[in-house]
């Protein structure tokens, strides 16, 4: 732990300088706050104003749309494998919705599905599964064609090869859009509650910045990275779990 102490200083001389430089500088706390007020707005916030409610709520949001998002993306993204034409057909589909503004969708995701939590969920989901998709088509496609050329030699069928070679083929590329979809699940999330809230760390954000309150906006922010560190977190484990074999076969390939 001791070694890795040294990640952590350049955040420190950071926060110093910051904290100085809004001491020192007249009307620069208005504009940026400061490391001191911002720990007083984050005490106010759990203490004072429902803080974990806020939090919880968005945390819900983003996490149940991440897990639809995800499994709907990562599904069909691998059951394309079977037809290739209909992946072809797919291909300028998956582009524009990819290339469609997700901050477009949420008036219709309000008309839908009410400003409730529901709204804010499909935005997350939205957000994620044409990345869950993309991904998880490629890592199929491009599974190594040795392993299953040896499988047709015993005569096996396409779903037998899908189940032994094409999934576990595809976890990489699997996990990489988890990762990715990270960020973009909250991001969907916040914006819901950008246009219609009444709770929500966007909520927070949103209300402390008209009243220009800049510390209680980083708190706001800085919740949101902290629910990304952890979402990370837990990708990473469930990752690292189910890679094991893959590292197993690249030591042996190596001897």
């Amino acid at each position: 732990m001791i070694k890795n102490a040294y990640k952590i200083l350049p955040l420190v001389v950071f926060i110093i300088l910051w904290q100085v430089y809004s001491t020192v500088v007249p009307g620069q706390q208005f504009y940026f706050s400061s490391p001191l007020n911002i720990c007083i707005e984050f005490y106010k916030f759990f203490a004072e104003q429902n803080g974990l409610h806020h939090t919880i709520i968005t945390f819900t949001e983003t996490i149940l749309g991440f897990l639809i998002g995800n499994s709907v993306g990562i599904l069909l993204g691998l059951l394309l494998w079977f037809d290739k034409r209909m992946a072809a057909i797919s291909r300028p589909y998956l582009v524009a919705l990819g290339a469609l503004p997700i901050f477009a969708l949420a008036p219709i995701m309000i008309v839908w599905f009410g400003i409730g939590i529901w709204s804010k969920i499909m935005m997350a989901a939205l957000s994620t599964v044409v990345i869950a998709i993309v991904q998880s088509y490629h890592g199929a496609i491009n599974a190594d064609d040795r392993y299953i050329r040896v499988m047709k030699v015993f005569k096996a069928s396409r779903g037998q090869i899908f189940k032994t070679i094409i999934v576990p083929s595809s976890l990489i590329w699997v996990f990489n859009s988890l990762r990715l979809n990270i960020g973009a699940a909250l991001f969907g999330a916040f914006i819901g509650e950008f246009i219609a809230a009444e709770s929500g760390i966007g909520y927070i954000i949103i209300r402390a910045s008209g009243l220009f309150n800049m510390g209680l906006v980083f708190v706001g922010c800085i919740i949101l990275m902290l629910m990304a560190l952890f979402l990370s977190a837990i990708v990473h484990v469930i990752e690292r779990k189910y890679m094991k074999w893959q590292k197993a076969e690249a030591v042996s390939g190596g001897e």
